[in-house]
């Protein structure tokens, strides 16, 4: 399927930056707090590390093959039909977490007029960019430019009124920067991964992209550097100033209303606050649906989901879908915390799979490895795939050991039900293929 070609450099860029900035920094910064104290910037800038690392044999791909679904396309040219689909069967059930951002943003919103109800909130602003991603990618990408200015005045203001107020003497103490030992320092950096990564999911947009060959990598390695720059020097804020007792577990708005003069908070929930979880929201709608259109094409799902409006360019019944998945854990009432982990322990599996498809890229498929304009050697793409396999599976075990025994169980039986299904739609594939050669 072809999708209009209408998304330029800033358009990406804005949709990958928002991806990232989004949650980590308004909601897990507590969470993250909660596990290591004062030393959340080190949890930060380490995390963004990894994640660069992590990211960077999917830019190569993407520079290499850039296309409609993406991370799906990759998985399946390298690796097979199968493998391909089952990486997408995983990161489907991840979606789960755009009720992490909503539920963020209702947060903040009652910050603002505690009056609110917090669930209503958080489906009524799925609503909103459901509805936003109806009308076109490119309408998507024109809300999110402007949300993410906002964003960003607001996220620099807090570091304005708050870095020269910072007890920095607290970040001199071991007792002080690890009080749960290493353990909690590694959890900090699993939870706030979620901050840090993200911005190869643009990916998915590639045939959507005006020149995807060079504005695909350049968005994901930018955006998520800019992003890790205000992260660390909001963390050090976010720590820094009240006591740890009193910012860990909540969100940043309890330290922006200490430090910030009533007219500059109030600006800061909306433009920071407000609108750092709604673009990660629209950044999720955005790119989504990808993956699963270029599925059903190839029949590993029904096609009549997939169809998409002649007149926006959009997917519809899949954009449905993502919004009810989306409000189910809200209707449920899950708290973020299990949220994180649960949805966490399946990122890190299907994280997996684009880079092994990248240690394996060259040697499958020589004449589009070197097509790449993003310049890398054999040697070390398979280098830095090693690595990041490697950083996911520490942060992998590190997010399913904070996981109860229903959420293992869940799970397991998913995977297992994605294997079964897998192997009962390949013969059904398999059969229409062979009724119709000739």
């Amino acid at each position: 399927m072809q999708l209009k070609k209408t998304l330029s450099f800033w358009d990406v860029f804005a949709i990958a930056l928002g991806q990232v900035i989004g949650s980590g920094i308004m909601v897990l910064i507590g969470i993250g707090i909660q596990f290591t104290a004062y030393a959340i910037p080190i949890a930060f800038v380490l995390s963004a590390t990894l994640s660069v690392i992590k990211q960077l044999p999917v830019a190569f791909m993407g520079s290499a093959m850039p296309a409609t679904g993406g991370l799906y396309v990759y998985c399946k040219r390298v690796l097979g039909p199968k493998t391909g689909f089952f990486y997408l069967a995983i990161l489907l059930v991840t979606h789960i977490l755009i009720s992490l951002f909503a539920l963020g943003f209702a947060q903040y919103a009652v910050a603002l007029v505690p009056d609110l109800n917090v669930n209503a909130v958080a489906l009524g602003i799925l609503v909103v960019f459901y509805l936003v991603n109806l009308v076109g990618v490119k309408q998507a990408a024109t809300v999110q430019k402007i949300m993410i200015v906002f964003l960003l005045c607001g996220l620099s203001a807090l570091i304005f009124f708050g870095i020269l107020e910072v007890d920095y003497g607290n970040f001199t103490s071991q007792r002080n920067l690890f009080p749960n030992g290493w353990y909690g320092f590694g959890l900090a950096c699993v939870v706030l991964s979620f901050s840090t990564g993200g911005a190869q999911y643009i990916s998915e947009l590639g045939g959507e992209m005006k020149n995807p060959h060079h504005d695909l990598p350049r968005a994901i390695i930018y955006a998520t550097l800019l992003a890790a720059v205000f992260f660390a020097l909001v963390s050090i804020v976010a720590v820094g100033i009240l006591p740890v007792e009193q910012t860990a577990g909540k969100p940043l708005s309890e330290v922006a209303k200490a430090i910030l003069p009533a007219p500059v908070y109030t600006a800061f929930i909306v433009g920071a606050g407000l609108f750092a979880l709604a673009t990660s929201i629209n950044s999720t709608f955005s790119w989504a649906t990808k993956s699963v259109i270029i599925a059903c094409e190839d029949g590993w799902l029904p096609k009549g989901i997939a169809v998409v409006n002649k007149r926006f360019n959009t997917p519809h019944i899949l954009l449905t879908f993502l919004l009810l998945f989306g409000a189910a854990p809200i209707l449920a009432g899950k708290d973020l915390r299990y949220i994180i982990m649960l949805g966490g322990g399946l990122v890190f599996i299907y994280d997996l799979i684009p880079l092994i498809a990248a240690f394996n890229f060259a040697r499958r498929l020589p004449e589009v490895f070197a097509q790449a304009r993003m310049k890398m050697s054999e040697r070390t793409l398979r280098t830095i795939s090693v690595i990041g396999i490697c950083v996911l599976l520490g942060q992998g075990a590190l997010s399913f050991s904070d996981i109860d025994r229903t959420g293992w169980i869940l799970v397991a039986v998913y995977i297992a039900l994605v294997v079964l299904y897998i192997q009962i739609r390949s013969k059904h594939r398999n059969s229409i293929a062979n009724s119709t050669s000739p």
